[in-house]
């Protein structure tokens, strides 16, 4: 069997490594909504909330399922505080299931930014450590922690702008650029004179360009 051309081969793969880095940060998307992050600030940015009905006689397991395949598909946090604290050691289970779909995985991380727990922070910080978890799901945990934690999230996050997954690098530069600040700033900045692949290049670009001068 006779293989392509090499240009066709190149084309190929780079419309494989964007269509990866795009699956990656369609979650980051929806979380980078408005320009601050953390617990106090997130209400500011996130969209009116309808009236939040009563937790139905199903499991706690079930309603948490309702809400990770609900159509909203941003976390808000008038959703989840009436399934209170408990919440979180469903959702960290969840992100450790490795017959959970991806998609799923990733929602639940995006969920422990609102979840009402003090040890959120710490969950999504193990979760960023290296691991076999996927891209998108590392991506998301960054997220999540820089909308829980806002500007304290840098130092955690700083580290991730070597990280072996361009998609988790791309993700954490826009995310930078969203907390802004000159510790992010600067950060950035450094992280561009050294990193080679042009996407995330374009990422790190864009995240300085949220950051007023």
């Amino acid at each position: 069997m006779s293989l392509p051309p090499v240009s066709a081969r190149a084309a190929s793969s780079s419309r494989a490594w964007r269509l990866r880095l795009t699956r990656s940060c369609v979650l980051a998307a929806l979380l980078l909504t408005g320009s601050h992050f953390g617990g106090e600030a997130s209400a500011a940015f996130l969209s009116p909330s309808s009236p939040t009905t009563p937790r139905s006689q199903g499991t706690l397991h079930e309603e948490i399922l309702r809400l990770l395949d609900s159509a909203e598909a941003f976390p808000r946090e008038a959703d989840w505080a009436p399934l209170g604290p408990e919440a979180l050691t469903e959702l960290t289970g969840l992100v450790r299931d490795p017959k959970a779909s991806e998609p799923q995985r990733a929602r639940a991380v995006a969920a422990m930014a609102v979840v009402a727990h003090p040890e959120a922070t710490v969950r999504l910080q193990e979760i960023l450590r290296p691991s076999s978890a996927p891209p998108s799901v590392r991506a998301a945990a960054a997220l999540a922690l820089a909308r829980r934690t806002g500007l304290e999230s840098v130092p955690s996050l700083t580290p991730l702008l070597a990280d072996r997954s361009e998609a988790v690098r791309a993700s954490v530069a826009q995310m930078l650029g969203r907390v802004g600040g000159a510790e992010a700033r600067k950060v950035l900045e450094e992280r561009l004179q050294l990193e080679e692949d042009r996407e995330v290049r374009e990422a790190i670009q864009r995240g300085l360009s949220y950051i007023e001068p």
